[in-house]
This record gives C-alpha cells, sequence and structure tokens, in this order.
C-alpha cells in the first residue's frame, strides 16, 4: 500500500475536486507512510514546490498545503466517513493529529467548529450524530473544544473508547492541553474498559501504545488501565482457540531447563540489549535458552546471546506471530517464558497474557508492571524498587550489582573539554519526546531562575531528545519555548553526535516523573554529575539507584520537585560543587561500576524459583 509514491497535487486535486473516497484512501497511505517512518515524511512524498519558497520555510509550507486539503476534505457535507474508513482512521489519528500539532494550525478545531450544530455563538458544542465519526477522527490531544466523554459514552460505547485510546496512544502528550488529556481519561477509561466484551471494535494497532505509555503519566493509579486491556487481551486469544498450554515441562537430555525468550528489540545498539544481555549469556550455565522474534530487530550480536532464535516468519500478522510463539512453546516445552520488555509490541502484550511455561517472568525493558494475571515475576535490582505496592506481580530480586550493563555497542571516539567557569551554565537533558511533560518543564524554568537569582549564573538549556524527527520536531520547539525561549532543541541525531552534544553541556537533568538508565550511562560516560528526583516508581527509582551506584553524592538525588530545583540550582550555580565532582568522574571508574557485577545470580535466582 505504501510502495507507490505519495504526491501531494494528486491528494490536493482528489480534495478540491470533491473525490471523496479517492482522496481518504490517500490520506489513509499517508498516514501509514508517516507512521512507518516514524512520523517523517519520507522520500516516497513528493510535491512541486515554487521557487520562491525557501529552504527554511519547505516544511511549514508543506504542512500547510496538506492540512488545508484535509481541512476541505473534512469540511465537505457530503463526505462520510464508513465504519472501514473509520476503523483504518482511528489507528493513525494520532498522526493525522500531529499533522495539524505540527502546523500553524495546532490542532483541527476549525473543522470541529464548523460541524457544531450552534455555530458556536454562545459557547455551546454539539455535533449532530451522523457527524461523531467526523468529530472522533478529528478531536486530537491538542484540541481546545469541551470533550464530554461520559456524553460520548451514552451515545456510542465503541466510538467513544476509539477515541480515547487514539488520545492515549501518541508518544509525544506533553503539551499542557494532552497531558490533562492524559490524566482525565486514564482515570476515566479504565471502569468503561471493563464493562466492554471484546477488543474487536477497538483499535489494535495501537492498543499497546496505550498500555506503555500510561507510564508516563502524573496520575498514581496510571497502570490501572493495564489490567483492564490484559482482560480484554485474555478475551480476544480465547475467542480465536489460542489457549494456555498444559504444564508439563521435562529437562533436555544435559540436564539443563529451558528458557523461551521472546525478544521485542535486541539489537547490538539498543538499550536492552545493553541491559539485559549479559544476564542472559550468563543464564546459559543452567538454561538452553532459545529466543524468537523479528528478524528485523535482532542482528548478529543479538542472537549470539542464544542457543538458538527463531524468526516469526509472519511478522505483520499479530496472531499469526501468538501461534508461532504458542506452537514454539508447546514443542520446546520451557519452564521458563521469559520476556525483557512487555509492550513496546503488540506481540509481547498479547503473549504476557497467556500461560507458555510454568514459570513466566518480565524484565524493566520498559520498568513498570505489567498488569497481566499471568506473570509471574517482574525481574528487578533490589536498589531500583521504591515501593514494591507499585508492582501487581511478585519480586524477583536481584543485588545491585545483579545485572551489569554492557557498553555501547557503537564506537564512539570523544575528546571531552575543559571543564571551566563560565557566566552560561549549559544544562543537558537526554530524553524521549514520552518523557516531557508540563510539570518537568515549569521546574526546569523555575531552575533557571532560581540559578540566575540566588548565583548570578544564566541557564541555557540543551535538549537532546531520542525521535525528535518529522512531525514530533516542531512540536517539540513550540512546546519546550514555551517554558524555556532560549533553550536549544537539537533533533534525533547519530549516537556519537550526540554524545558530542551531551559533553558540551556542564551538567545534566533527569526527567520525572519517568527518569532515565541509560541517560545517566551516557552522561556519566561523557563525565558529567546531574540531579534526579526519586519516587515509588521503578522508573523514578532507577535513577537513584544508579547514582548511588556511580558514587554520587546523596544531595543529587531530590525526593521532591522542590528539592530537585534547588539541588539543580545548587550544582548549576556553584562551579565549586561541579568541580570536585568533575575530578571524581573523570577517571571513569564510576562509570565502570556499572558494567561490574554478578550477571550469574539471575539464572540462579530462577533455578532457585523452578525448584521450590
Amino acid at each position: 500500500m505504501t510502495d507507490e509514491t505519495f504526491s501531494l497535487e494528486h491528494f490536493e486535486q482528489l480534495c478540491y475536486s470533491r473525490q471523496h473516497e479517492a482522496a481518504a484512501r490517500e490520506l489513509i497511505r499517508l498516514l501509514l507512510i508517516i507512521d512507518r517512518h516514524y512520523g517523517k515524511l519520507s522520500g516516497q512524498f513528493v510535491l512541486s514546490v515554487s521557487p520562491a519558497v525557501s529552504a527554511a520555510d519547505l516544511e511549514a509550507h508543506v504542512l500547510t498545503r496538506i492540512t488545508s486539503a484535509i481541512t476541505t476534505l473534512f469540511s465537505d457535507p457530503g463526505f462520510q466517513i464508513s465504519p472501514t474508513g473509520f476503523d483504518q482512521l482511528i489507528n493513525f489519528q494520532r498522526w493525522l493529529s500531529s499533522l495539524f500539532a505540527a502546523s500553524a494550525f495546532v490542532n483541527a478545531d476549525h473543522i470541529l467548529r464548523a460541524l457544531n450544530l450552534y455555530g458556536g455563538e454562545d459557547g455551546r458544542f454539539e455535533v449532530a450524530p451522523t457527524e461523531l465519526v467526523k468529530f472522533c477522527v478529528l478531536y486530537s490531544s491538542e484540541s481546545q473544544l469541551p470533550l464530554d466523554v461520559e456524553l460520548l459514552w451514552q451515545q456510542n460505547r465503541n466510538l467513544t473508547v476509539a477515541l480515547c485510546m487514539a488520545l492515549l496512544s501518541p508518544r509525544f502528550l506533553g503539551t499542557p492541553a494532552a497531558h490533562s488529556k492524559r490524566e482525565a481519561l486514564l482515570a476515566w477509561l479504565p471502569e468503561r474498559l471493563d464493562s466492554l466484551d471484546s477488543l474487536d471494535k477497538l483499535p489494535v494497532a495501537i492498543i499497546h501504545d496505550v498500555y506503555m505509555h500510561c507510564s508516563y503519566a502524573d496520575l498514581p493509579q496510571r497502570h490501572r488501565i493495564k489490567r483492564s486491556i490484559c482482560r480484554l487481551v485474555e478475551r480476544k486469544l480465547a475467542n480465536n482457540h489460542i489457549d494456555s498450554l498444559p504444564m508439563t515441562a521435562p529437562r533436555t537430555a544435559s540436564g539443563k531447563r529451558k528458557m523461551l525468550v521472546v525478544l521485542e528489540w535486541f539489537s547490538g545498539g539498543h538499550s536492552i540489549y545493553r541491559t539485559h544481555s549479559r544476564t542472559l549469556e550468563a543464564a546459559r550455565q543452567h538454561f538452553d535458552l532459545h529466543a524468537v522474534g523479528y528478524a528485523s530487530n535482532v542482528d548478529d550480536l543479538g542472537r549470539a546471546v542464544f542457543d538458538a532464535f527463531t524468526e516469526l516468519s509472519a511478522p505483520n500478522d499479530l496472531l499469526a506471530c501468538v501461534r508461532q510463539v504458542r506452537e514454539l512453546a508447546a514443542e520446546l516445552q520451557p519452564q521458563v517464558l521469559y520476556m525483557p520488555s512487555v509492550g513496546m509490541f503488540p506481540l509481547t502484550l498479547f503473549l504476557a497474557n497467556l500461560r507458555l511455561a510454568p514459570l513466566q517472568v518480565a524484565a524493566l525493558g520498559h520498568p513498570a508492571t505489567t498488569g497481566s494475571r499471568h506473570i509471574d515475576c517482574i525481574s528487578v535490582e533490589e536498589d531500583f524498587v521504591g515501593d514494591p505496592a507499585c508492582f501487581d506481580e511478585k519480586l524477583l530480586l536481584l543485588p545491585s550489582d545483579g545485572q551489569p550493563y554492557r557498553p555501547s555497542a557503537i564506537p564512539v571516539e570523544l575528546s571531552l573539554p575543559e571543564r571551566c567557569d563560565g557566566d552560561e551554565v549549559a544544562i543537558a537533558i537526554a530524553a524521549t519526546t514520552m518523557k516531557l511533560n508540563p510539570r518537568f518543564l515549569q521546574a526546569c524554568r523555575q531552575i533557571a531562575q532560581l540559578t540566575q537569582d540566588q548565583y548570578g549564573k544564566r541557564v541555557r538549556f540543551h535538549f537532546l531528545i531520542g525521535q525528535a524527527q518529522g512531525l514530533l520536531y516542531p512540536q517539540l520547539q513550540r512546546l519546550i519555548r514555551r517554558y524555556l525561549p532560549d533553550a536549544r532543541i537539537y533533533p534525533h541525531q547519530p549516537y556519537q553526535d550526540y554524545l558530542g552534544a551531551f559533553s558540551r553541556c556542564d551538567l545534566f537533568l533527569s526527567p520525572f516523573p519517568f527518569g532515565n538508565t541509560n541517560g545517566i550511562i551516557d552522561a556519566l560516560t561523557v563525565g558529567l554529575p546531574g540531579v534526579c528526583k526519586t519516587g515509588a516508581e521503578v522508573f523514578e527509582h532507577i535513577d537513584e539507584g544508579l547514582l548511588r551506584r556511580a558514587g554520587l553524592p546523596d544531595w543529587l538525588i531530590a525526593d521532591s520537585v522542590e528539592d530537585y530545583i534547588t539541588a539543580a540550582a545548587r550544582l548549576a550555580g556553584d562551579f565549586t560543587e561541579r568541580q570536585p565532582l568533575y575530578r571524581y568522574l573523570a577517571d571513569g571508574q564510576p562509570l565502570q561500576h556499572l558494567f561490574e557485577g554478578r550477571p550469574e545470580v539471575f539464572g540462579e535466582r530462577l533455578l532457585e524459583l523452578l525448584d521450590d
């Protein structure tokens, strides 16, 4: 469907000549291209441009033309969306929203207002029942119009839940408008999901994004929705006659137990390989390790960790992949099913809701509870646990040195700058788009003000944002500069360039509530001290554990936002606080502590559980 070149002129011609069905097909094709290229308009996208449009203005020019054509299409009363069309569009609704969010429109409210039965004169907003589908496709996390989800629920339950899923699925929900919607929907939606009988009317292609991205919210009950999603996934599996296996698990002829490992990403350059490969290698002393995963996501370095690797034969067919893994488990009869991460792909979400081995363990490739009744344990280092009550599962506790990391497989040559005092302090923030939120950015603004007022130092923030590309980059720029007008915001860049920019800063801040693992490792790699905020959830507490392992002082670990602001201003404003930390980090030994330890403990603890 995406093989052919997408022509903007052809799409405009279809929209402006009211060829609705053909225009809608082209729109879906455009959104699919954007989705497959992580928000970028790829080389398959072509257009003619006036010579008067400069290179600097080209992106805005393109977005204006695309969103104007979409506006014409959706504003036409004759354009109606079929049930099949809605099912396709709602899976890509976040990219439709991103097209408007990256443009001067910011959202599609101008189209929605045209659908208002009251004309918008007295503040009331209501659309006709025949326009509800169009409303759900166009209403976005950036919309400023009121959304009465309870009223919408009473009118059409499936439509309401599909819209809520679409609003909760984006990788970037950092603006006040988007963040507040997420907080409200995560509180409201789980109970409604529990009343549904089936996933079949919901956008299954994005449900794993809702499942995973809820962790980036502030709401204390943010993970409640995971349990609701898991129950629906269980029903979906049962309705498709994909059942759990009977539990018989004999030993191999060698006497070793068998472990089936389900991989999402496991290539040499990926963070999960860095954090989990050494424990898996060590586990081969006690287990025969058989991994299964997507061929394109596991390179030779990743495959070498295991005794055997099976490629998923139909990677674009979710249920076929689930059946293949189930059949593999039936053949191997493993004692342990292990998933380094759960939720980055629909496959692991579905497999986490089956019983394929007597002992089923997940790790913290995505650090949060799974919400599944079929995951017995979470493997986690003891110094990473804040409050065990945050987990639905039992904890398979490892010592603090029980999961040593592996240095990046990407070769890097760095010449670190000399650290000097100056009038301006550069603060690095290394984070993915998901980790930005209004509370954190407001804290950054307060840090800059406090550093200036108390220490007489100017602060400039350097945002090194993973996935800051395509449609997301202009949205990030607009949001960050709302709080920090002089911040430098880097687009997604190669690892060498990223580390180079990181090294030219004076200190780092970990975002909150969802902190960093690899960002802290990268900071220590370039010899920078930093500040984190700890908390009850494991994704808050990991930062504390890493800073303590590196031997950094306690005052860099804040228990509250107020303490975080104070500590960051102190580190930024007083060079005499940073200077001894630069010297301490310069020999690389604090970083080396993270790569040293006892990776064999993981396999030993699994054996203990099996023998019990």
